[in-house]
């Protein structure tokens, strides 16, 4: 047979289209795997139930997105290939119910000893928290120097905290007795009321939960001192749920890609090493 000009490109164009056929392919097959190791991918299922409870700003089931965290989330597991359905109950149940595997997660929680020993929480957070005290101008009107928990018994100060907030427990620990109330709103009328000296408190969530409280003119009143705790919030994942050991590998490994560190510089709270 003799080939002809227009054969010889043709010829090539066959054989370019066959390397892209086989490069798809592979990177097809690439993707399955990668794809097999994260939760969910396995069996087809791309959806991710995290159990929360509501605390505006932050979380909220009324607000859009529920909430800023739950935006960071959204946007790490939409990055990782999931939709992620967040379930609203109690922070007790949502603690007690990850702990015991009915649910995969929960955030955005502090990291303590007790909580390690409880879950597995990853190497890389979803959020910057920043913790002040919350007083009344009016009563300390000269400010208040507190940098931890120990200046609010060198001070001789009557703190007020929500009934299982972790603030309870540094109290407990340092022998200092506090004013427990069972919700934020209870905690800053008894601020309100001179019925206690100081509150603790994310630093946006407190200032959110005083103007739905009082008003904007009230929050006027009161004053907060410097951050006592600047720390991450993370996911709590379940030790005894299926796919938590998956989880944990999946959510750190993709957080160390640029793609996870656009998310949290995005956000502002890209861990930082030591």
């Amino acid at each position: 047979m003799i080939k002809t000009p227009m054969m010889k490109p043709m010829g090539v164009l066959v054989s370019v289209i066959c390397i892209c056929f086989l490069i798809a392919a592979r990177m097809s097959a690439d993707a399955q795997t990668d794809q097999a190791s994260v939760p969910g991918f396995a069996n087809g299922e791309y959806q991710i139930e995290l159990v929360v409870d509501d605390w505006p700003p932050m979380v909220a089931e009324d607000m859009e997105g529920f909430g800023k965290h739950s935006r960071h989330v959204t946007d790490i597991f939409s990055g990782m290939g999931f939709q992620v359905k967040f379930v609203f109950l109690s922070w007790p149940r949502a603690y007690e119910l990850t702990k015991s595997g009915d649910y995969v997660g929960t955030f955005p929680w502090l990291k303590t000893r007790e909580r390690d020993r409880d879950f597995l929480i990853p190497e890389h957070g979803i959020a910057q928290s920043y913790h002040k005290g919350f007083y009344k101008a009016s009563r300390y009107p000269d400010g208040l120097d507190v940098t931890d928990f120990d200046d609010v018994k060198r001070l001789g100060l009557q703190p007020v905290v929500v009934a299982s907030y972790w603030q309870e427990q540094e109290f407990k620990n340092r022998g200092i007795e506090a004013e427990v109330v069972t919700n934020p709103e209870a905690a800053w009328r008894f601020l309100e009321a001179g019925r206690g000296d100081i509150l603790f408190e994310e630093e946006e969530v407190a200032w959110h939960d005083l103007k739905n409280v009082f008003g904007e003119d009230v929050v006027k009143r009161f004053a907060s001192t410097e951050a006592i705790t600047v720390e991450p919030m993370y996911i709590l994942i379940s030790r005894h749920h299926p796919d938590g050991e998956r989880l944990l590998r999946a959510f750190d490994a993709f957080m160390e890609t640029p793609a996870g560190q656009k998310i949290c510089q995005k956000w502002s709270f890209c861990r930082v090493d030591p």
